[in-house]
């Protein structure tokens, strides 16, 4: 499981709605101050991302929890949004180029693969329920 720390933001009967910062592993590299990736993190900022999940528990506005996803479903949504739109560019294109046998139908074919392989992700990861667990932090 791959757990964070999140603020409640609001919430109403069945849906709690969560803020969580946006972590980076900057924070653990030894080479920050010499990596782009670094620098531009200082510049850019915080970054939070907001997170709805189911009410299990009654909770109040700034309380703190933690949120738990599996690893298996976000390494399954990394596979989808990455790897699948880019095979069926090549998809697209390689039929288009047996199909028409020019260039740009051969680029319109790869671009059109692209966008149903983002449309059919999306329908896709839509309709799939993933299992956030949620864990309301005990204050001390």
């Amino acid at each position: 499981m791959i757990e964070q720390k999140a603020t409640v933001i609001r919430s109403d009967d069945s849906t709690i709605w969560l803020q969580a910062e946006r972590q980076s592993t900057c924070d653990k590299c030894q080479v920050k101050k010499g990596c782009g990736t670094g620098l531009l993190s200082e510049h850019v900022g915080r970054r939070f991302s907001t997170i709805a999940v189911p009410k299990q528990a009654p909770v109040q506005d700034g309380q703190q929890m933690n949120v738990s996803i599996p690893e298996e479903a976000l390494l399954h949504g990394a596979f989808m949004m990455y790897l699948l739109p880019i095979l069926f560019m090549f998809a697209g294109a390689i039929t288009s180029r047996f199909l028409f046998a020019g260039e740009f139908l051969e680029i319109i074919g790869g671009i059109a693969g692209l966008m149903i392989g983002f449309y059919w992700v999306r329908k896709r990861l839509k309709n799939q329920k993933i299992v956030i667990e949620t864990q309301i932090i005990e204050e001390k």
